[in-house]
């Protein structure tokens, strides 16, 4: 940064922080704001980074009371004896000697893979044969387990030595690069042809390309693994040597969960491109073929590659489908869960984590703070009616060849669940039943879910557009980092925001793990930055003069802000739920880590069926809390039209 920059940015610094001290109102409410943010997303974050640079080692401590009042001759008689016979024991890595005059402590670190039981009583055993020499010196011996943790690059050393580590890190990009390209490519072709290919075609390519939407997004693998498993439909009815587990299985899975996101964006994009531009280029003589390649998609390349980042974020740190259909095939965020699951390596752990969030946490850098406002226009003028061009059958025949067998996997994925539904074990016994939704846990879990996603989103919209309105309308100082750090919790994968939850909140004073209350707020937290863009986005579609004539008339900047500004947007808080409230029935990666008896999640509960291999059961619950979305969504959609209100 140049001197005249630096400068530059050190004055407006102090003028904003000026300004900001003058209104105690608004730097009261920013430093709640900033004290929470902090709390809930960078701390957490920040836990699991620092946890990546420890080591911890098991302790044992011998503690010898004396008898002897003579320091020294204590020492010589029990503290030397002690310490040359422990440090023949195998597994030994460090002892300190702490005596004073009252006893003498021997700290012994074993090496950080030892069993500590195993260390504990070959101590003893060590200890025991040297008691003759010093009984009439020591009065008792206490033995004490214990952990020490030390600040190190080790665990670093160790992942980059074994192959199984690092081979997560290499197939979890692999996994994300190759699922963004087909993604992007299939959703591209989906939104076109929903734009400008025939009528009777548009609709239900717009219903298949958001439905994966309202679906447990390992659903999918759940799917694939009835029609294509080692007991599914290829298998066993058609007697295929077909086997989707693994990365095929993986991929499809995560193509059809993140379509939907792809379809969204470049649907957008495509949508604000004028068809004048078209109709221009075709009066030049150009073919469908020329405008597609040399018009549109470079007009859209903005938003495409938006997409791409996005989905590239999505799928790096999906879990639900690697961890049902991976077959084996490491990845970060599934193997981050067994190491603190199956071996309680959190440090190990948090070391994936690290890996998890380098890779999306370049890609959002790059989306946010690169790509924001970086759109070609394409909308100027008055509108202009324009008869809409036939699409080239160059065009639309190689892209009804991609997207008519992708529908027809969605359609045929959820017609699996439906079918594994209402069928005793499919494949075996094909009878119908209705017990697999009987079950007492399923339906809890179903309604642990109902309070778990409506309290998250009534926190995280109330809170993100409050956010928004002072980032927009307030001047404080360091505006870009606070909302830096608002959207980090989008940013950071859930098993990272998962992991760092039980690091941060696991001692007091603010020891919430075990309760329901973290399980919400982990959420809220995570989605904050939805409710938070589409504040700011509405704010800068509203004249700041609106305000200022409030203000004029004696309003407070409160009554201004609940009175005037709160209704204008409205449906900024309104899709802020309803992106939270469907996130969270379906949520998987944060909240795995955070579950406790009696607060299971129905999207736990279903990959946890599904797991132990009660494929029905697991249908049979995708099936209700599938409903129980679209009952919802449905009710919103009601209210909003009786309250004038845009939702969705």
């Amino acid at each position: 940064m140049s001197l005249s920059l630096q400068n530059s940015f050190l004055h407006e610094l102090a003028s904003d922080t000026r300004h900001f001290l003058r209104r105690p109102g608004l730097a009261a409410l920013t430093s709640v704001a900033v004290i929470l943010i902090l709390l809930f997303i960078v701390f957490p974050v920040g836990s699991v980074l620092l946890k990546s640079f420890t080591v911890t080692y098991p302790t044992v401590t011998v503690r010898c009371q004396s008898k002897v009042s003579n320091r020294a001759d204590f020492k010589e008689l029990v503290t030397g004896p002690i310490l040359g016979a422990i440090r023949s024991i195998e597994g030994v890595e460090e002892t300190r000697e702490l005596t004073d005059e009252e006893s003498s402590v021997v700290v012994v670190r074993f090496r950080r893979d030892w069993d500590d039981l195993r260390g504990l009583n070959d101590i003893k055993r060590a200890v025991q044969k040297l008691q003759g020499t010093f009984a009439l010196s020591v009065e008792n011996i206490k033995y004490e387990l214990g952990q020490e943790t030390i600040k190190s690059l080790a665990t670093y050393g160790r992942f980059f030595s074994k192959s199984y580590y690092y081979r997560a890190l290499k197939n979890s990009i692999v996994l994300a690069i190759v699922t963004t390209t087909i993604v992007v490519f299939v959703a591209f072709c989906f939104a076109y042809l929903g734009l400008h290919g025939p009528g009777f075609i548009k609709a239900p390519l717009r219903v298949l390309g958001l439905l994966p939407l309202i679906a447990p997004p390992f659903i999918f693998a759940l799917s694939l693994i009835l029609i294509g498993g080692r007991m599914g439909i290829l298998t066993r009815l058609l007697h295929l040597p077909f086997n989707l587990y693994g990365w095929p299985g993986v991929i499809t899975a995560q193509m059809i969960t993140f379509l939907p996101l792809g379809y969204l964006l470049i649907e957008n994009v495509l949508r604000s491109i004028g068809s004048h531009l078209d109709e221009a280029a075709s009066d030049m003589g150009a073919s469908g073929v020329d405008i597609l390649f040399k018009v549109t998609i470079p007009l859209s390349a903005p938003g495409i590659l938006k997409a791409a980042l996005l989905v590239f974020i999505m799928s790096i740190a999906d879990f639900g489908n690697p961890m049902l259909i991976g077959g084996g095939v490491s990845f970060l965020a599934t193997d981050a869960y067994f190491l603190w699951i199956s071996e309680n390596n959190l440090e190990m752990a948090a070391v994936f984590c690290v890996f998890l969030v380098l890779p999306s946490l370049i890609m959002f850098v790059i989306h946010q703070y690169i790509l924001k406002g970086r759109e070609y226009t394409t909308i100027g003028g008055k509108p202009q009616q324009v008869e809409e061009r036939r699409i080239s059958p160059k065009i639309f025949y190689p892209m009804m060849a991609v997207a008519i067998p992708v529908a027809l996997m969605i359609i045929t994925c959820f017609g699996m669940i439906l079918i594994g539904a209402f069928t005793k074990i499919l494949m075996i016994d094909n009878s119908f039943t209705l017990e697999h939704f009987q079950s007492t846990n399923g339906l809890r879990s179903l309604l642990t879910s109902l309070k778990f996603a409506f309290g998250a989103a009534l926190i995280a919209p109330i809170f993100g557009v409050t956010l928004s309105y002072i980032l927009v309308r307030k001047r404080i100082p360091l505006k870009r980092v606070v909302e830096f750090m608002a959207l980090l919790g989008f940013a950071v994968p859930g098993t990272v925001m998962g992991i760092g939850y039980i690091l941060f909140f696991n001692s007091p004073p603010l020891k919430l793990t075990g309760t329901f209350i973290i399980l919400i707020i982990n959420e809220a937290a995570r989605n904050l930055s939805v409710s938070l863009e589409a504040g700011v986005a509405k704010l800068h579609q509203i004249d700041i003069a609106i305000e200022e004539a409030a203000i004029d008339m004696g309003a407070s900047s409160f009554r201004t802000f609940t009175r005037v500004v709160l209704p204008l947007i409205s449906s900024a808080l309104a899709a802020g739920f309803v992106y939270t409230f469907m996130v969270g029935m379906i949520a998987v990666s944060a909240v795995i880590f955070l579950i406790t008896p009696g607060n299971n999640l129905a999207s736990l509960y279903i990959l946890a069926v599904a797991e132990e291999g009660f494929l029905g059961m697991a249908c049979a619950i995708s099936v209700m809390l599938i409903a129980v979305v679209m009952i919802c969504l449905g009710g919103l959609k009601l209210l909003a039209h009786y309250t004038k209100t845009t939702i969705f």
